[in-house]
């Protein structure tokens, strides 16, 4: 999903390459699609041939800000969100779920007025052509005056708009990143679950709940995000009087390849005392390791992240999957009246359930319209000012605001896997909020 490594540290060093020659004469001709709700209906999420507005020359990568910044820099913002993600490609599913958030939100806040009578317009824009691609389009859209721009999940999407919407003072939210990209200055939020909050949370029933205290670490190194929760699972779990007896890792550094046997002996020679197995990597090696470990006698129960609130976890795993504990951002089952709202009518628009990134999308841009309605002006400090001031919002993902540093602060949702004759399934342990 999220660029990192050898291809991140290309990516940057392209972009300051070209911000610093300044190349002269080069201008993207390409067109945005704009995504306004003028007919009443709504509008298509399948990606097609982009229009970008004839008016608007895509302009060389930072040349935006730098225009910007020689203008009046308290200006008033258009009323008008961009939406930058992949529409077509490997990672369009991640592109086209924020989307879809944005759009239902947008339709939601404009039936019900706008902005004191005026509707949002949603402009949004594939960029799954790569890293110069999404320059291209977040230079557009700060020339367009946006009054924030939303990001799906991916790494040209999360990384390349920070340092022009940071230079060009534009409000940028991005959905779902596990990248704590706030740090990139005043005007970048993220709004995804934070892990250290979700693992304290769930940790906390695991010993208050359940009187597990003895643990064993496995992880798999040949995933980045396994090996960065790990590190918060092991902070957390002294502080609820618990211990690490053995750890673990799935990938075989000699071979190159992920050995489930290797992880079950190190397991079975330090089972004694053992109550629970926490694994931080994705859901077919939780499946394979949770079916060795019983195969080979041992039933212990695993404990993980979001990553393995999944079907694919539950059919390839079966029963050896009952007793799993893990965290969600977003439970659609939860029995609130906005959830199964919210979960029902994107059922109707695209014919399936909504995932986190969805739900997600559509809580940011709720608190943005929030935020709109609690300010007499669209200039872009009052904007963000309004963003990090907001007291909590209930949303379809629960509980939401942001800190002042634009890391949001939100509560998980708690599930364990239970089954009958009927199969296994995910069963919500703990309501928002209780």
């Amino acid at each position: 999903m999220e660029a990192s490594g050898p291809v991140f540290r290309q990516m940057r060093f392209k972009l300051v390459l070209i911000s610093l020659i300044g190349i002269a004469g080069v201008f993207a001709v390409v067109f945005f699609e704009t995504l306004s709700n003028r007919s009443g209906e709504p509008p298509p999420l399948k990606a097609g041939n982009p229009e970008w507005l004839a008016s608007t020359q895509a302009t060389p990568q930072g040349t935006a800000a730098k225009s910007l910044r020689r203008k009046e820099k308290e200006k008033e913002r258009a009323l008008i969100v961009g939406v930058i993600g992949p529409e077509t490609g490997a990672e369009a599913k991640f592109g086209l779920a924020v989307l879809a958030g944005i759009v239902m939100a947008a339709d939601h806040f404009n039936a019900q007025g706008g902005l004191r009578g005026q509707k949002i317009e949603v402009i949004h824009h594939d960029n799954s052509g790569g890293s110069g691609q999404t320059a291209d389009i977040a230079s557009a859209l700060i020339e367009k005056n946006v009054v924030a721009i939303f990001s799906s999940p991916t790494g040209w999407s999360t990384f390349v708009p920070t340092h022009l919407a940071s230079q060009s003072q534009t409000v940028f939210i991005s959905i779902g990143t596990r990248r704590k990209i706030s740090r990139s200055g005043s005007y970048i939020f993220h709004f995804s679950l934070p892990d250290e909050i979700a693992i304290d949370e769930m940790l906390g029933y695991a010993a208050n709940e359940l009187g597990y205290r003895n643990f064993a670490l496995v992880t798999s190194s040949s995933y980045d995000y396994s090996l960065s929760i790990a590190s918060e699972f092991k902070k957390a779990v002294p502080r609820h009087g618990g211990k690490i007896l053995v750890e673990a890792d799935t990938y075989e550094t000699f071979s190159g390849k992920t050995d489930i046997g290797k992880v079950v002996t190190a397991l079975k020679a330090g089972s004694e005392g053992l109550q629970a197995i926490i694994f931080t990597g994705e859901a077919q090696e939780a499946a394979q390791l949770a079916q060795a470990a019983r195969d080979d006698g041992l039933m212990l129960p695993l404990i993980g992240g979001e990553d393995l609130f999944s079907e694919q976890f539950l059919k390839q795993g079966g029963q050896a999957t009952r007793g799993t504990l893990l965290y969600t951002t977003f439970a659609p089952d939860r029995p609130s009246r906005l959830v199964q709202d919210f979960v029902a009518e994107q059922i109707a628009r695209n014919d399936a359930v909504p995932d986190r990134f969805t739900a997600l999308a559509y809580d940011a841009f709720g608190l943005l319209s929030r935020a709109l309605e609690a300010t007499d002006s669209l200039q872009s400090q009052t904007v963000r000012d309004a963003l990090v001031n907001l007291k909590e919002v209930e949303g379809v993902t629960g509980v939401s605001r942001w800190a002042a540093n634009g890391t949001p602060i939100k509560r998980a949702h708690l599930y364990r896997v239970e089954g009958d004759q009927m199969g296994e399934g995910f069963v919500l342990l703990q309501k928002d909020g209780e």
